[in-house]
């Protein structure tokens, strides 16, 4: 797998200008991103700080406005110490002072033990009203000495989100509570604003809503992020709304176990931080125009005399030492100018020596190359005739030994044919033998059949016959049922007759009761005859229809074995004319086979005098071929310092001295 390659830049200018500004766009674009980043995780902390600010102010609202309240119960609990008619003056007559000056609480009660209650202002109760069936008593009288804090809920009675601050009495004798309004909470949380859109939510410590700005109080917050509020005390979650991602702070107070939270939308940060991000941009952007103008100049001041001088190279190694450079600077490009010139100056000398050489040595190559090629001529034309010598005996081996071996291969595959012929001989007679066997036992299968189809048939016959005598069986049982109806006809008349008769007849009447006995028994036994007559009758109609349909499948068998036997006979007609084929092949192929093995003996023979006659001429054209090459060698060299002469006469005209 090839390697992706990086450009290559050959333009000294592309170069400069590429790393002047990867200096200059780089380092502005870490910047940038820096400042951006910077200015995005400074929003973020503002935002951060905000919301906790704003969440600590909440909490610490709940506890002064909470407190305060708490107290006043521990106190009024220690002032009452019983519950009665007496006493309700006095405690109604309080209750209405305090409400005079907490406006903030929207009632004040105390219940008592035996169930009654003294509410503040005044409230309708049912006749069934008992305070010691509600959870704010339950709870009290559960946490003696202890204030309880309830969910907030709306009040029936103003429609005003409210909690229950309640305690038991020192003595144990009622519970006081207060009915504290929320209102003051409510319009200080109406007054935060987190970032743009973002906004404060405080939750019971059951999940339902107590402040926000679009659910209604005390109902349940369904949504499955705020379950996040109540795996720990304290922190931050983010969380999608929709298809936008939200920021969520919170904490817990501790006197009430609300949790207070504020959340924002995540996109504030990237609102807030994008005219920094512009503004930087707009700096960057002016810095690169200055920049470039700069870096413009530099490099035209480096790339100029540079160019100047490429040009002149390029003149000299055409050939024109003539140029003259003029040198402005004493910088690195100025001694690279001073070295060029140098450098033109040596080569001029140098051309001027390899100009008088090169005359020497091209006289002297033409005298040497002159000399060899007359040898090389006359040893040429003897290697050429000896090599056509060698080439032609070379040839007549070769053809020889390749139809040697053709020879063998055609023999050999001779001699597989007739073995494979013997071979295929031998599987026909089997065949043939076999398919003489598979005829015999068709036949024998076919005479079965007709055997069987015989007794089938016989059988059917016999079944049928049988059937008819059932039937005939069947109409003398019928003239028995009937013999036996009319005797007992018979004995129920002569018993009558015996009746009329009297003493006279008792002995006809034994008489005619025997007999209508022996009726009945007659034509109970028909009866049962009849049942095995039918029985057999529909064992034998069964039989009929399955001999048929045997007698018919035996006739399809015959059918098919008869043909089986006209097709194994034409087998052995076909395997006697295959053996007969093949023995004739077999045959051919050993003549064959005894023909090619006398005629490779002979090419072998030949094969040998090629061999002897190739080796010879071998040996000659060696030798003349080393003259040769010894001959070939010298003009070459005497050629190639000619060449080499006239191209360094060649190269040194191209210069202008």
């Amino acid at each position: 797998m090839n390697k992706p390659r990086l450009l290559k830049v050959n333009n000294l200018k592309t170069k400069l200008i590429i790393a002047f500004s990867l200096l200059l766009i780089v380092p502005s674009l870490l910047i940038g991103a820096r400042s951006y980043q910077v200015a995005k995780e400074t929003v973020e902390g503002q935002l951060e700080s905000t919301v906790a600010d704003n969440l600590h102010i909440l909490d610490m609202s709940i506890d002064s406005l909470l407190m305060p309240k708490v107290n006043d119960v521990k106190k009024i609990s220690t002032n009452i110490s019983s519950v009665t008619e007496e006493r309700q003056p006095a405690i109604e007559e309080t209750f209405e002072d305090y409400l005079e000056l907490h406006p903030e609480v929207a009632g004040i009660y105390v219940g008592s033990e035996n169930g009654s209650l003294i509410h503040i202002p005044q409230v309708e109760l049912g006749s069934d009203f008992d305070a010691r069936e509600r959870t704010w008593y339950k709870e009290s009288m559960s946490e003696q000495g202890k204030a309880v804090i309830s969910d907030p809920y709306v009040s029936a009675s103003n429609n005003e989100v409210v909690v229950t601050i309640s305690q038991s009495l020192e003595n144990g004798a009622g519970v006081v509570g207060i009915d504290l309004k929320l209102n003051q909470l409510q319009a200080l949380t109406a007054q935060i604003q987190i970032g743009e859109e973002g906004y404060p939510i405080i939750l019971d410590k059951r999940g339902n809503y107590i402040i926000h700005p679009t659910n209604e109080a005390a109902t349940e917050a369904k949504e499955s992020f705020y379950d996040n509020l109540y795996k720990d005390t304290a922190g931050t979650f983010s969380y999608m709304l929709g298809d936008r991602e939200k920021m969520m702070g919170f904490t817990t107070n501790e006197l009430t176990g609300w949790k207070v939270a504020g959340n924002y939308y995540t996109e504030e940060i990237k609102d807030a931080s994008s005219p920094i991000f512009n503004a930087t941009l707009i700096i960057l952007a002016i810095a690169l125009v200055i920049g470039g103008i700069v870096i413009y100049f530099v490099i035209r001041s480096i790339v100029s005399p540079l160019k100047e001088l490429k040009e002149k190279a390029q003149t000299v190694s055409n050939g024109d030492l003539t140029q003259t450079i003029e040198v402005k600077s004493t910088d690195e490009i100025g001694q690279l100018a001073e070295a060029f010139i140098g450098m033109q100056e040596s080569l001029k000398s140098l051309l001027k020596n390899v100009e008088k050489n090169a005359e020497l040595v091209a006289a002297s190559a033409e005298e040497l190359s002159a000399s060899s090629q007359e040898s090389s001529a006359a040893a040429e034309q003897v290697s050429s005739s000896i090599q056509q010598v060698s080439a032609a005996a070379e040839n007549q081996k070769h053809n020889i030994a390749g139809n040697v071996e053709a020879l063998k291969e055609i023999s050999n595959g001779a001699t597989h044919i007739a073995e494979y012929s013997s071979t295929v001989t031998e599987l026909t007679n089997g065949a043939t033998n076999q398919a003489h066997e598979g005829g015999e036992s068709v036949a024998l299968i076919v005479n079965q059949m007709n055997f069987i189809h015989e007794s089938v048939s016989e059988s059917n016959e016999k079944i049928h016959s049988l059937n008819e005598r059932s039937k005939q069986i069947d109409s003398i049982i019928n003239i028995i049922t009937d013999i036996a109806e009319q005797t007992n006809l018979l004995s129920l008349n002569a018993s009558i007759e015996a009746a009329r008769a009297g003493e006279h007849g008792k002995g006809f009447a034994v008489v005619a009761d025997e007999v209508k006995k022996l009726a009945e028994q007659s034509r109970k036994s028909a009866k049962d005859i009849q049942e095995i007559i039918f029985a057999i009758q529909s064992d034998t109609k069964n039989t009929v229809e399955l001999m048929t349909k045997v007698t018919n499948q035996v006739s399809e068998g015959m059918e098919v074995s008869n043909q089986t036997s006209t097709k194994f006979s034409k087998i052995v007609e076909s395997m006697n004319q295959v053996a007969v084929s093949m023995e004739e092949v077999s045959a051919t192929a050993q003549q064959v086979s005894a023909s090619i093995n006398e005629t490779t003996v002979l090419a072998q023979n030949d094969v040998l005098l090629a061999e002897s006659n190739a080796a010879a001429s071998e040996q000659v054209a060696a030798s003349a071929e080393q003259q040769l090459a010894a001959m070939e060698e010298v003009s070459a060299s005497a050629q190639s310092l000619t060449e080499m002469a006239e191209e360094l006469r060649s190269v040194i005209s191209k210069f202008k001295f």
